[in-house]
């Protein structure tokens, strides 16, 4: 009995040895995009599993992390979008800060698919190695691996599952957001709690897209208004500039009124219609004082358009012109992001269920044999 598993021991040290020297290369290229804060919270984040758990499963958890992390990495590098680091956070897990927004939820759904695609690519190796030597630590690797990169498919918002399904429809995160609350139920937790919030405020806030898209129409409408009054008052004569000017201070004086007497109280947090209008009442406020503004000097000539070297007049007009390009921008881009051609949404739905399936299966047959391996699991 002894020889055999001395058999089993040395079968599975050469399978290690064997994996572990094929993907040296690949371990090294990912360990150079590592950078030294990161380094430290990896290590960090080692001694408090350790700490908890043993060492071996601290090994394979971060181990797991990591590899998922370098997913989201590698996938934003290859759409050339800049990232943060990979910060490693005990008992929450790791992160890589986008430092610019993708272009649209497709390229937001293959940064967000690169994780659990590498993530799960790290723990394949594991199969073979546990059926060759039945050796308990390979069971746990692969239970892990399937755990984290399937929790991280949920279809809510911050998760990967959650940028995944955007592209096929936004509508999918509220099965996520029902799937995290029954999760919650069975198994509280406080992160969690964070990101059922999160999840909840993603999808509220595309609940109100439409109406927001229509405020921002009505921003740009009035910006483009303040441009037509100041060119008007350009060409006026000095009669009509005094007209103007007087109705341009009367609208003012009316708006702040307004405004002043839509007292924070009185606009429940829900009532959009009120929010909207206090909002709009600001802009317009706003649009008709920097109308006065301009009229009370007397700076007006064709000239640069750098802001040090011009003029009121000049400044408040490139302000109006800055402001209907932002807006028009965000609000283009709101209304595309999630917008995908049917083949799109197909390749994504497939990708996204067949991982998650294989994760699923994965998961259950791994479970099922853990429980006859737990006593001698590390």
């Amino acid at each position: 009995m002894k020889e055999s598993i001395s058999k089993k021991g040395w079968v599975g040290l050469g399978a290690i040895g064997l994996f572990f020297l094929g993907k040296m290369k690949w371990l090294f290229a990912l360990l150079k995009i590592a950078k030294v804060g990161s380094l430290i919270s990896i290590f960090v984040s080692l001694g408090a599993y350790a700490l908890v758990y043993g060492w071996k499963f601290a090994v394979a958890l971060v181990y797991l992390i990591y590899i998922h992390e370098m997913g989201h990495l590698l996938a934003a590098k290859r759409k050339g979008i800049k990232t943060s680091n990979a910060i490693f956070i005990p008992f929450v897990g790791a992160l890589i800060a986008l430092k610019e927004e993708p272009k649209n939820a497709n390229q937001e759904a293959y940064l967000a698919f690169g994780g659990p695609l590498l993530g799960t690519l790290a723990f394949l190796p594991a199969i073979p190695l546990f059926m060759m030597t039945e050796n308990p630590f390979w069971l746990l690797v692969i239970t892990l691996g399937a755990m984290i990169n399937l929790f991280n498919l949920m279809p809510v918002h911050p998760l990967d599952g959650g940028r995944i399904v955007g592209v096929i429809s936004t509508k999918l995160w509220v099965v996520g957001i029902i799937g995290m609350v029954v999760y919650l139920f069975l198994h509280p937790n406080p992160f969690l709690i964070l990101f059922l919030l999160l999840g909840i405020s993603k999808w509220w806030k595309e609940i109100r897209s439409e109406t927001t898209r229509n405020q921002r129409d009505i921003i740009i409408e009035l910006n483009q208004f303040g441009l037509r009054q100041l060119e008007q008052y350009a060409a006026a004569t000095d009669e009509e500039k005094i007209r103007l000017v007087n109705i341009w201070n009367m609208e003012s004086s009316q708006q702040f009124e307004k405004f002043n007497n839509m007292k924070s109280w009185h606009i429940p947090l829900f009532d959009d219609n009120k929010l909207k209008e206090k909002q709009l009442t600001e802009v317009k406020f706003n649009i008709y004082r920097s109308l006065m503004d301009a009229a009370n000097t007397n700076e007006y000539q064709n000239g640069p358009t750098d802001f040090e070297n011009i003029g009121t007049y000049e400044r408040i007009a490139a302000k109006f012109f800055k402001e209907v390009q932002e807006q028009t921008e965000i609000r283009d881009k709101e209304k595309s992001y999630y917008s995908s051609s049917l083949k799109t949404k197909v390749i994504w739905f497939s990708l996204y269920i067949g991982l998650a399936i294989f994760l699923m299966i994965t998961s259950l047959y791994a479970g099922d044999l853990m429980e006859q391996y737990k006593t001698s699991l590390p």
